[in-house]
């Protein structure tokens, strides 16, 4: 009979610790967002020089019509003030900068290596990825459009030459 009622005591705390471990589980807060990265905003910042201007807003317009859900916003401004607001650690994902210089001056916040996407007279205009990146796999997309034959496409239309 002791044994009866102990089952009869111990089985529904049981059954409701059970249930409150699932729930708790349910509301777990490591959410897994866009581009795999956690809790990753389905928007990106590019930090780009003011005569990419033109070109990236198609780009950005291109890039949100293929990844619905997700934004570009866009700060432009010199290569060179730019270049020091990403190093300050202003928000940014990606930097385009339209001198090699400016690109340089920004290593130490650059996630890879920065790739030449198109040339300005002399100039070789670079792009990278930023280590303060909300979203490195949207941030990397978008560099793929930018370097994919549709965005160069839309780079020399604005009168940039070829990388």
């Amino acid at each position: 009979m002791k044994i009866a009622k102990f089952r009869l005591a111990v089985l529904p705390a049981l059954l409701v610790a059970l249930a409150l471990a699932t729930l708790s589980a349910c509301g777990s807060s490591n959410s897994t967002g866009p581009g795999g990265q956690r809790n990753a905003p389905s928007s990106i910042t590019v930090l780009a020089d003011s005569s990419l201007k033109a070109a990236f807003t198609k780009l950005g317009n291109q890039f949100e019509s293929q990844n619905p859900g997700s934004t570009v916003n866009f700060t432009y401004g010199s290569s060179a003030g730019l270049s020091q607001k990403a190093v300050a650690g202003d928000p940014g994902d990606v930097l385009a900068t339209t001198d090699q210089q400016s690109m340089v001056a920004a290593q130490k916040v650059q996630l890879d290596s920065p790739s030449v996407f198109a040339t300005q007279g002399s100039n070789q205009c670079q792009i990278v990825t930023l280590t303060q990146a909300k979203n490195t796999a949207l941030a990397n997309q978008f560099i793929n459009l930018v370097m994919s034959q549709p965005g160069q496409d839309v780079l020399q239309k604005a009168g940039f030459g070829a990388p």
